[in-house]
């Protein structure tokens, strides 16, 4: 008998308590990074998740932002099962709207 496979959903936009729980449990080892097809110069993981959650966005990490077109491939590689399409979404959002920050309660 066939069986249709279902895609299994992802919400691609988190909110800001769960972009922070992400980030913190980012191991910082760049797999996702080296992964990934939009990247064109050269980012630390370190600066992408800081400059994610709160603070001015360098010109490098927006030019990043822009370019990624949530494919995904930066999701398999990571170790601790982390989803940066998602991260990357919310580095967009923050792009179109400055003020948006992760606070230290969540907000």
């Amino acid at each position: 008998m066939l069986r249709i496979l279902k895609p299994r959903s992802v919400r691609v936009h988190k909110d800001p308590f769960q972009v922070k729980q992400e980030v913190h449990a980012c191991i910082g080892c760049n797999e996702c990074l080296l992964a990934c097809p939009a990247l064109a110069e050269p980012i630390t993981i370190n600066v992408l998740n800081k400059e994610t959650l709160t603070g001015k966005i360098s010109p490098s990490v927006a030019r990043f932002a822009r370019s990624c077109y949530q494919c995904g491939a930066c999701v398999s590689p990571c170790p601790a099962g982390l989803h940066r399409d998602a991260m990357m979404m919310w580095l967009k959002v923050r792009l179109v709207s400055p003020e948006l920050q992760v606070t230290e309660d969540g907000d």
